[in-house]
């Protein structure tokens, strides 16, 4: 156990029988279609995560179920996911004009003055680390305080809940520690995969497999986020709920 996470159960319930690994291989399929069609498919992604999530709610073990109601989940997934996307715009601001800028500089600089290249190189890679010095403080926060939003708006059932700051705020701060720990699980085991497909791609047989692999790690992160999310917030609610009965005893 790791801050009361099943690390194990975790880990292996995407793939833990043929039943579970049939689910999880539609997963991967749906995810390999958010490759060609633009956002609509992670909808749904989000929606199958929303089914486990209530798995833990209800005091189940996280198990994969099969890709039925796919109008629930792609509504389920669009409210998860919209609260997500609202609370990143402040990182958006600061990452899209970055992108734009790191597309568009070949093309300037094929047009720019020779004289003049080291200078706008300096300013650019000048302002590059100042706006990287601005998201990784911001990021990780909202790495943490986002999933309450998303979990409480799934508990709700209801999208304005997410940003009913003031309902999902104590439960984050009655198991902070929890919600850190969550994106600790993931971010520590999203570096471990990711180096593993940095051999992969090394590898010439093995690279011809990426397309396969890159949609079965996503959709294999997608449900350890939200699973250890999850566990989280409903180990924050609990926690809130014995210190209000505390409160009333006293």
């Amino acid at each position: 156990m790791f801050f009361g996470f099943d690390l194990k159960e975790i880990f292996m319930f995407p793939v833990k029988d043929a039943e579970a690994r049939k689910h999880f291989f539609i997963g991967c399929v749906v995810s390999l279609a958010g490759f060609v069609i633009p956002i609509l498919p992670y909808f749904v992604l989000s929606g199958y995560a929303v089914k486990i999530v209530k798995q833990i709610f209800n005091n189940e073990s996280p198990h994969m179920v099969a890709w039925d109601d796919w109008g629930s989940m792609f509504k389920d997934g669009a409210k998860m996911y919209g609260v997500r996307i609202i609370y990143s715009i402040p990182i958006l601001i600061l990452t899209i004009p970055i992108f734009i800028a790191g597309v568009g500089m070949p093309i300037f600089l094929e047009n720019a003055n020779s004289a003049n290249i080291d200078s706008i190189l300096v300013i650019f890679s000048l302002i590059m680390f100042g706006a990287f010095c601005l998201i990784i403080p911001l990021s990780f926060p909202l790495a943490v305080i986002i999933p309450a939003a998303e979990m409480h708006a799934v508990d709700r059932n209801e999208f304005a809940a997410g940003f009913r700051i003031k309902e999902w705020w104590p439960i984050l701060r009655a198991n902070l520690s929890g919600f850190i720990a969550a994106f600790g699980i993931y971010y520590v085991a999203s570096m471990i995969l990711m180096f593993a497909f940095q051999i992969i791609m090394a590898t010439l047989i093995l690279g011809c497999l990426l397309p396969i692999l890159l949609p079965a790690l996503m959709m294999y992160l997608i449900l350890i986020m939200y699973v250890t999310i999850a566990q989280a917030y409903k180990v924050g609610k609990e926690k809130l709920s014995e210190k209000e009965v505390i409160l009333q005893q006293a």
